[in-house]
C-alpha cells in the first residue's frame, strides 16, 4: 500500500493515535513545551492501560496477556498466590480477548468505510489526461486552490496516480484521487479580421440635425356624436 502526501486517511489509525497522544501531552507540557519527551513514557503507559472504545479493552492486556500493575495496586508485604494451572486459563482468556478485539475493530472499520463512501464519488483517470492538483492548505482567501495543469503518466490503482508537470518534466509526484480534478484546456481564440467590403451594403439611417427637437405626432380623436 502506498501512502500519499496531504491524505492522512491512508494511514488513519496512526494519524488518529498521534492526534490523541499530542492532546494528552499538551495537558502536561503547557509551561514547558520543549520538555515533552520527559512525559512521553508516562503518557504512553496511560494510553495503553485505558480501555479503547473500538477494541472494548485496553491495549496492555491484549498485548501482554495480563492486566497492568498500577501504582495503587502495589501494597507493602503483599502476598501473591500462585497456582500451577492458572496459565492455561489466562492463555484462553487472552486469546479470546484478542479475537473479540479483531472483530470489534473490523466492525468499526467497516462502519467508517460505509460513511466515507456515502459522500465520495469515484472518478477514474486515464494515462495522458490533464488534471489539476489541489494545493496544500494555506492562509488567505484569494490564494489559488488548484495548481497545474499536470499530466497523468501512471496509475498504481483506481485511487493513486503519478502526475507530471507540463512545465517541468522532472517534477513528478504520487497523489490521491481526492486531490485531482479534470482540466479542460482553453481554446485558442483567433480574432477574425474584418473585410473592407463588409460594411458597404449595410444600411445607415440619416442623422437628425442637432438643435431640432424630435417631433412626435399624436392621432386626433374623433368627436363623439349622438345618434
Amino acid at each position: 500500500m502506498k501512502t500519499t502526501a496531504y491524505h492522512p486517511q491512508t494511514d488513519g489509525l496512526v494519524e488518529r493515535f498521534n492526534r490523541t497522544l499530542c492532546d494528552m501531552l499538551a495537558c502536561y507540557v503547557v509551561d514547558e513545551p520543549e520538555e515533552w519527551d520527559r512525559y512521553l513514557p508516562f503518557v504512553t503507559f496511560a494510553y495503553n492501560t485505558s480501555q479503547q472504545t473500538t477494541l472494548r479493552d485496553n491495549p496492555f492486556y491484549l498485548f501482554f496477556g495480563r492486566e497492568p500493575v498500577l501504582p495503587n495496586d502495589i501494597k507493602i508485604n503483599r502476598n501473591f498466590e500462585e497456582n500451577e494451572n492458572d496459565h492455561e486459563l489466562y492463555f484462553r482468556k487472552w486469546k479470546s480477548a484478542q479475537k473479540l478485539a479483531r472483530e470489534h475493530l473490523f466492525k468499526a472499520q467497516t462502519k467508517q468505510k460505509r460513511y466515507y463512501d456515502e459522500g465520495t464519488k469515484g472518478v477514474k483517470y486515464n494515462v495522458g489526461e490533464l488534471v489539476l492538483l489541489k494545493a496544500p492548505p494555506a492562509a488567505g482567501k484569494f490564494i489559488n486552490r488548484w495548481n497545474g495543469p499536470f499530466k497523468i503518466i501512471r496509475n498504481f490503482s483506481d485511487i493513486t496516480y503519478e502526475i507530471q508537470s507540463l512545465n517541468d518534466k522532472k517534477q513528478k509526484s504520487i497523489v490521491h484521487v481526492n486531490r485531482l480534478k479534470f482540466y479542460t484546456p482553453r481554446e485558442n481564440l483567433v480574432d477574425s479580421e474584418i473585410k473592407p467590403n463588409q460594411n458597404q451594403n449595410r444600411k445607415t439611417e440619416p442623422r437628425r440635425k442637432p438643435g431640432r427637437p424630435h417631433q412626435v405626432i399624436f392621432p386626433i380623436p374623433k368627436p363623439f356624436s349622438k345618434e
